[in-house]
């Protein structure tokens, strides 16, 4: 989600705009018993910033709202940040705020994580080899090292691994273009490598909604060809003003999804949609919009998408927003980011989390 997604992981058609019930009708396709994610992020009801510790209250709150997925996430040059040199905080069992093992221990059974080489418009790989060919040797290599260090805290929960993050973004900039098959050549000898040794995990990579369904369509397809699963995320706005399309969009656009993803599964990395009255929307917009997401989703079935990450629980605080934003309220990048929480910063529930709730209601045991 645009450029803010590393600051955020570093601190770790008849469903009409009236939301509808969310639990109406029968799966198309078989049972409704997919994963539900909430994405938990830290920011102070004040401006004091938040102690890491309270992520464990986050997850919690999430687990006992039914959600059993969550997503996480941990760029390359994060884990490895020397040459051969290893930091895994983000993942490993010492973290147990949001470490691998703490977010299986909170309850959650199906959990993605995006180890990203690229996310959105930058390479995240160590330093001195930054600026090396996505598929030189050297880099392969290194990157099967880094999945070496992964793999002991990929456990039962981990169903999916992500190898980039909303990466046409990147592939889009003319300048970086003709990267494109040393990168496809990249992230498939990691892929392979990595089933070598977790063959049940599904590995994607993560592109937007937007590139894969329109802008950058064939380098989307391209890239996913040998993937086990389509791995996208969802904001339905305008992509300079930031104002959201009428709650109703959800229906044509999951319709879109499926069709790009095939036999694959479809997983969403991150699904949201700002409530901001700058931006033309409303607490009651964003509350229909989660409705129908759960309406449609259901005709369905959790088969053709079994995980979807709610982004997020709860909105930043001002100074959070406008240090991630570099902008001020009303303007609109600020708008948007401070709108797509389900409850307000200091925890007041929005009607969108009311909606949510019946949703998840509606799960299968």
């Amino acid at each position: 989600m645009k450029t803010v997604w590393l600051l955020l992981i570093l601190l770790p058609m008849g469903c009409g705009g009236g939301g509808q019930g969310s639990g109406s009708g029968a799966p198309l396709f078989g049972t409704f018993s997919p994963a539900v994610s909430m994405n938990a992020n830290l920011s102070a009801s004040g401006m004091t910033a938040e102690p890491i510790s309270n992520y464990t209250a986050e997850y919690t709150a999430i687990y006992n709202a039914g959600a059993r997925g969550a997503q996480t996430a941990a760029p390359w040059s994060s884990l490895e940040t020397g040459t051969m040199v290893y930091n895994l905080f983000m993942i490993d069992d010492t973290n147990t705020y949001f470490g691998l093992k703490a977010l299986a221990g909170y309850g959650f059974t199906s959990i993605l994580i995006n180890i990203p080489i690229v996310a959105i418009a930058s390479r995240t790989m160590p330093a001195d080899i930054a600026g090396s060919r996505f598929n030189d040797a050297a880099v392969k290599s290194r990157y099967r090292a880094l999945i070496d260090q992964v793999v002991p805290y990929l456990n039962n929960s981990v169903q999916y691994v992500s190898l980039g993050n909303e990466v046409d973004t990147y592939f889009s900039n003319p300048a970086h273009t003709s990267e494109l098959a040393d990168f496809k050549a990249l992230i498939e000898d990691a892929r392979a490598y990595l089933q070598l040794q977790k063959p049940n995990i599904k590995v994607g990579v993560t592109t937007t909604f937007d590139g894969a369904t329109f802008t950058a369509a064939a380098n989307v397809a391209t890239l996913n060809a040998s993937m086990d699963v389509i791995i996208l995320t969802y904001y339905p706005t305008n992509s300079s003003t930031f104002v959201p399309r009428n709650p109703s969009t959800v229906a044509t656009d999951m319709a879109a999804m499926i069709a790009i993803a095939g036999s694959k599964p479809l997983v969403l990395q991150e699904w949201g949609y700002p409530s901001s009255t700058a931006l033309s929307s409303s607490e009651q917009m964003q509350a229909d919009f989660i409705a129908n997401t759960f309406t449609t989703w259901r005709q369905y079935g959790s088969g053709r998408i079994p995980f979807i990450s709610f982004f997020k629980r709860r909105d930043w605080n001002d100074a959070q927003c406008q240090t991630s934003s570099g902008q001020t309220a009303p303007q609109h990048f600020y708008e948007f980011l401070c709108s797509l929480g389900l409850l307000n910063n200091i925890g007041t529930q929005k009607a969108a989390y009311a909606s949510l709730l019946a949703g998840i209601s509606t799960i299968s045991p």
